[in-house]
């Protein structure tokens, strides 16, 4: 009967501090990026505009460097009725004092929390795009070394060849990081069974629309 107690009283308390835990937002640990920034926390806000507004917390006792090179989220739902996969791409952007400014990179002093806004991408181009408020989790490692380096170093010589030019880029990119994808094929946290052998499909007609609607929210150059 004591026994029954102790065990009954240890899971009520286990409890406890879930919900405790719980209860302090939604931090998850975040895959670390060779070895730098183990102590970074991550919370997704939500998705919208082609952008994932997100949190990052460092719990250590020093500052910490935040890159979102090779960061990609994995929609909710089941692989094989789920939208595209999201990577992020191109210079994020830090609120500081109320006015978003752009870095490829952020320290983050010892345990403080700062807001950020990743510009994302789809990964998928046999998917369809997913809808503002879709629900997102980051994924447990990040894209792969030669994968994310392509994406990475791609994205940004698009990026500032159009700021040069006072044009967007999103368009741009999007089809770089699409055309980087289905050139080599790698398997990705939430793959569809059979999502190897779609990958040559065409961009659906509802990409085309997601690409319009994007040519049209960004027909001014974003500011840095």
């Amino acid at each position: 009967m004591t026994r029954l107690v102790m065990m009954v009283t240890a899971a009520a308390l286990l409890l406890g501090m879930a919900q405790t835990a719980q209860g302090r937002g939604g931090f998850n640990r975040m895959p670390n990026l060779d070895g730098q920034g183990k102590t970074l926390r991550l919370k997704i806000v939500g998705y919208k505009g082609g952008k994932m507004h997100v949190q990052v917390r460092n719990v250590g006792s020093s500052p910490a460097v935040f890159k979102a090179d090779g960061l990609y989220f994995v929609p909710s739902g089941k692989p094989e009725h789920a939208p595209q996969r999201m990577g992020a791409a191109g210079p994020m952007e830090v609120s500081e004092a109320g006015i978003w400014k752009r870095k490829q990179a952020y320290r983050v002093g010892a345990n403080k929390t700062v807001v950020l806004r990743l510009d994302v991408f789809c990964l998928d181009s046999h998917r369809s795009s997913p809808s503002d408020g879709q629900g997102f989790s980051v994924a447990r490692k990040r894209l792969p070394k030669r994968l994310r380096k392509k994406i990475v170093d791609g994205s940004n010589l698009i990026y500032h060849r159009s700021k040069r030019a006072k044009r967007p880029s999103r368009s741009a990119i999007q089809g770089y990081i699409w055309k980087t994808r289905n050139k080599r094929w790698i398997k990705l946290q939430g793959e569809r069974k059979a999502e190897k052998s779609r990958r040559i499909r065409r961009p659906t007609r509802s990409h085309h629309r997601y690409r319009q609607r994007i040519r049209r929210r960004y027909k001014s150059p974003q500011r840095p």
